[in-house]
């Protein structure tokens, strides 16, 4: 009861939030978020982003390496336990948006500065007594830092996942990104988002197939995605991925942009408990960003 107290107050100071989002919270922490295109919010991965905070983890430790354009970087580490009959899991990000020269106003070398965000995620999910339910939530501590200029905030995101066994077919809702002013500095807040999920493991084929729509409290911003899981045997997957930017955020710049844009690829591949991961993601602009990921079960 204590623990639902709690959860119930984040929850109701979450319903204040706002109109801008922070692109520090949904950018690409994991391999599979790269392979899948920004779809998989059924899939396990303890360091995605774009996660169902009903997920259903075990004891695993996992880090991640995301290389970006222009020197930036993601770097993550998280870890995952059983939690009161439930499972818990904890997880750092650090976004590095490089070095930079700085300057005065008669345009004069100054000293250099860094830009960075870093954050601190904790999560808990549990299945419900007697009905084949999931439900979950997640707390993020976020410091963003450019120059002397800080920024610091907390978002809160809620989850559950309808789980049909017979079927092999899991339902999930979840409301991401809700930010309370109370813990939010210079009155900046953050706009949520609502995804709806499907995950279906196909019958005859070695193959699970991942979609979610995306909607956020502006109408007009809505998207699909849609990813799949192929698994060639025990120890080796092929992960792929697009979505419905590939139309929205088409720029033409050329045939070939226009086909492979928006577009995610990548594997995992097992060696005794260890999983070695890989993904890729083509931007609408021809831009490909890479992804490393470790974990192991313990």
């Amino acid at each position: 009861m204590k623990y639902s107290y709690i959860l119930s107050i984040c929850f109701f100071l979450s319903l204040l939030k706002s109109e801008t989002s922070f692109p520090g919270l949904s950018i690409f922490t994991s391999s599979l978020d790269l392979s899948l295109g920004g779809s998989g919010y059924l899939k396990e991965s303890l360091l995605s982003s774009k996660l169902n905070p009903a997920i259903d983890f075990p004891n695993y430790f996992s880090t991640s390496l995301i290389r970006y354009p222009a020197s930036i970087t993601s770097e993550n580490i998280g870890i995952s336990f059983p939690f009161k009959s439930g499972s818990g899991s904890i997880v750092i990000k650090h976004l590095s948006y490089g070095t930079f020269q700085g300057y005065d106003e008669l345009a004069q070398k100054t000293s250099k500065y860094s830009s960075q965000d870093l954050s601190l995620k904790g999560s808990y999910s549990k299945l419900l007594n007697g009905i084949p339910l999931r439900v979950g939530s997640s707390i993020q501590f976020l410091h963003s830092s450019l120059n002397n200029n800080e920024l610091n905030f907390l978002s809160f995101s809620y989850g559950a996942i309808f789980i049909m066994k017979k079927t092999d077919l899991e339902l999930g809702i979840s409301v991401h990104e809700l930010g309370s002013r109370y813990f939010i500095s210079k009155n900046v807040y953050i706009s949520s988002k609502s995804v709806y999920s499907m995950s279906k493991k196909l019958k005859h084929l070695p193959l699970e197939l991942l979609l979610d729509f995306s909607r956020s409290n502006k109408k007009r911003d809505q998207e699909l995605f849609l990813g799949g899981v192929f698994t060639v045997n025990k120890r080796f997957e092929i992960n792929f991925g697009t979505s419905s930017r590939k139309l929205s955020q088409d720029i033409k710049q050329s045939l070939i942009t226009s086909i492979v844009g928006a577009t995610g690829l990548g594997f995992s591949y097992q060696i005794n408990t260890l999983t070695m991961g890989y993904g890729s993601f083509v931007y609408n602009n021809g831009v490909i960003i890479h992804g490393l990921e470790i974990g192991i079960p313990f």
